[in-house]
């Protein structure tokens, strides 16, 4: 019974454990964005497009994070984005992810281990029979909507501290 409690405590702490603790002042923040976050963001943007010239992106199976009303979650949201795309391992856009941690003061997290794959001959047909390119078009496709997602959180952000 004490095993299970512990097992049950380690998996709530967890998350919190891999969440970023930054105290930067959104308008610190925001002064980074019109400075440099948004000269790279724009960059990766039209480098990204270029790439995929005009090539239609289906829907991503899994939901991104979107900046909601809480102001006080936009710098999470943004470190969960600049991390997810940093792991998507696409090089047009290590500029603007460390752009973006380095604006919040948050490292990503390291990766963690995953178990081995116990369906390796499926996992091997799979990919001899996908092109190489594919999973390129995939991976530029998932960056081309956390590009919109960190353009929304930080339109978001600097609307509400116009207001304030």
């Amino acid at each position: 019974m004490p095993l299970l409690c512990i097992s049950l405590l380690a998996l709530l702490l967890l998350p919190l454990s891999l969440s970023c603790s930054s105290t930067r002042p959104l308008e610190e923040v925001q002064r980074d964005y019109m400075e440099i976050v948004r000269i790279e963001l724009d960059n990766t943007r039209g480098s990204i497009t270029a790439l995929l010239n005009n090539s239609p992106c289906p829907v991503l199976k899994q939901k991104l994070r979107h900046c909601t009303a809480n102001i006080s979650t936009i710098v999470s949201i943004l470190h969960s984005l600049a991390c997810k795309m940093k792991n998507l391992s696409v090089s047009q856009t290590d500029g603007l992810a460390m752009s973006l941690l380095n604006s919040i003061r948050c490292p990503c997290p390291g990766k963690l281990t995953n178990e081995p794959n116990t369906r390796l001959g499926t996992a091997t047909r799979k990919r001899r029979n996908n092109p190489r390119k594919s999973k390129e078009a995939k991976n530029l496709c998932k960056t081309k909507a956390i590009l919109s997602a960190i353009t929304d959180c930080y339109e978001m952000l600097n609307s509400r501290l116009m207001d304030t």
